[in-house]
């Protein structure tokens, strides 16, 4: 018995070693490798106007998150996530949409939940009197891959993302509000893998939170890690140079599913199907 649990011991260390020394190579990699700069040269403050000619007043998109709201990927805003889900809301509405993002990169859901909803709850410049988020016609919020590659607590993700849901209830009771969830990582920087592995692997366990609270505050949920694989499946272009976020044929994908999401409206909360990338 005793040599058995000697044995085992022995190939357990070993495992976790190599595992540990994977883990090492794998950060090594991380900090030769180059990513996009943070910010990716524009704001995203537009007025998209739909195809037909129409004297129907503007609605008003805000939208809160990550880097992906931010228009990192992309080198033109026209190309940026918020803009293209303005341009859909514009052809579904018949109306010009005035979209404003208030997201930058690295933002986690504590980010959005406290500096980025103060932000949108002020006067969007310095001359105007009234804030841009309780105008708001629809609200579209896309964050949490931040929280789950820092692997964020799932209690305080659950209560930052209610105190935001809430808050925002409470700012902008008539606007619409879509919450979209952590997309899927894996297949995404195929030279650290192992790492993204772990990042995809607790992504799993927010993502069922971020649903069930969207349920329960009455909100639309676009279920990124679901929804958009299908989408750009045997697709190569799906990715902007860092190989990490997307490019406008990804962040098309993105905004389908968004803007599909908002237009069925809110949903029951239940629990998640595991769709990953490949």
């Amino acid at each position: 018995m005793e040599r058995w649990l000697i044995r085992s011991a022995r190939v357990l260390g070993a495992a976790i070693g190599a595992f540990a020394g994977i883990l090492a190579v794998q950060l090594m990699r991380l900090r030769r490798m180059e990513f996009l700069p943070g910010h990716p040269g524009f704001y995203i403050n537009h007025v998209v106007r739909p195809s037909a000619p129409t004297s129907r007043r503007a609605l008003r998109l805000a939208v809160l998150g990550d880097s992906t709201t931010a228009g990192v990927g992309v080198t033109r805003p026209e190309d940026a996530l918020p803009y293209l889900v303005a341009r859909r809301l514009a052809e579904a509405e018949g109306a010009p949409v005035h979209v404003v993002s208030y997201g930058w990169a690295g933002a986690r859901m504590a980010d959005v939940a406290g500096s980025q909803l103060r932000r949108a709850l002020e006067p969007l410049r310095a001359h105007e009197q009234e804030p841009f988020l309780p105008g708001a016609d629809v609200i579209a919020i896309v964050v949490g891959a931040n929280d789950a590659t820092h692997q964020t607590n799932r209690r305080r993700y659950r209560a930052d993302l209610r105190h935001l849901l809430q808050a925002i209830r409470r700012s902008a009771p008539r606007a619409r509000v879509v919450l979209a969830g952590i997309p899927a990582l894996r297949g995404a920087l195929p030279e650290i893998e192992p790492l993204i592995f772990i990042a995809d692997s607790y992504a799993r366990l927010l993502r069922p939170i971020s649903r069930d609270e969207a349920a329960d505050a009455g909100v639309a949920y676009a279920d990124l890690a679901t929804e958009v694989p299908p989408r750009i499946r045997g697709r190569d272009d799906v990715l902007s140079v860092d190989r990490f976020h997307p490019s406008v044929v990804g962040y098309s994908a993105w905004a389908d599913v968004i803007h599909e999401a908002l237009q069925a409206g809110p949903t029951a909360a239940g629990h998640e199907t595991t769709s990953i990338a490949g």
